[in-house]
């Protein structure tokens, strides 16, 4: 009973975003009543495959991969902070106010981080501070629509996350910063027609094939949240990350989901 009122609740906000991108969406989603047995009725699997979409943004700093930069002295285990992106660096999403998630490794002598958007100019866009969470994993962060302006169409944004390690010298050079690009696309019509009927199971795949990254893992990560030790969610998990070669994947592939993290603006 649990699981049929958590993906009945997970098919109405479905539901509810279908309708937000267009009118033309009216077919109701189906909640999955059975969700237990998934693994042994559900055939797709989650393979994202890259837009066609030229060369990165010019103004992309070299080396932008999603992986932490600066000396991170307060990382351990010589792990490193590391943005959930696609090989490149850069997604794509159909949300003027994305999700976007970072996995946070082990750590000491820090407290506090920053998470950013910027245009391609680097002017700010929106930004805030949390506290960390207390043990490693991928934590979710939710671009607020009452304190940040929407992105636009086919503008380039960077976002990111640093680390505030505590020092006595204060050098910025110890903390860890990662950044990465999202570009926000107009649905084409191709896509309108997949997700007339779609469900929570294979809204992932609708995403991840038509190469809108930010989207596919976040209808991804709501699935695991349901039901985390269903083996083929499992493997549909690592099959996301192994057909983007995400970098650091060998960390994010196991890394639990954390209910994280307190904003402090």
């Amino acid at each position: 009973m649990r699981y049929r009122l958590l993906i009945a609740s997970l098919s109405v906000t479905l539901l509810m975003k279908l309708s937000s991108i267009s009118a033309v969406i009216q077919k109701p989603v189906l909640a999955i009543t059975n969700f237990r047995n998934i693994s042994s009725s559900w055939k797709i699997s989650q393979i994202y495959k890259p837009p066609d979409r030229g060369a990165p943004p010019t103004t992309a700093p070299s080396g932008t991969r999603g992986e932490s930069v600066g000396s991170g002295q307060c990382l351990l285990e010589n792990k490193k902070l590391t943005l959930l992106l696609p090989e490149t660096g850069e997604g794509l999403t159909i949300s003027k106010y994305p999700t976007l998630y970072v996995y946070i490794p082990p750590y000491e002598n820090a407290q506090q981080a920053e998470f950013f958007i910027t245009d391609s100019e680097k002017n700010d866009i929106y930004n805030h501070f949390f506290q960390l969470p207390e043990k490693s994993g991928i934590i979710r962060i939710q671009v607020p629509e009452e304190k940040s302006p929407p992105l636009e169409v086919g503008e380039n944004y960077f976002w990111g996350v640093t680390i505030f390690c505590i020092s006595e010298e204060l050098d910025p050079s110890e903390n860890a910063s990662v950044e990465g690009r999202i570009q926000l696309i107009k649905p084409e019509k191709s896509l309108y027609n997949k997700l007339v009927g779609v469900t929570p199971l294979t809204l992932p795949t609708v995403y991840a094939s038509q190469g809108i990254w930010y989207d596919a893992l976040e209808s991804m990560v709501q699935l695991r949240r349901l039901n985390p030790n269903n083996p083929k969610l499992i493997d549909d998990w690592q099959k996301l990350f192994n057909s983007a070669n995400s970098q650091g994947k060998e960390e994010l592939i196991p890394a639990p989901i954390l209910d994280c993290c307190q904003r402090e603006d």
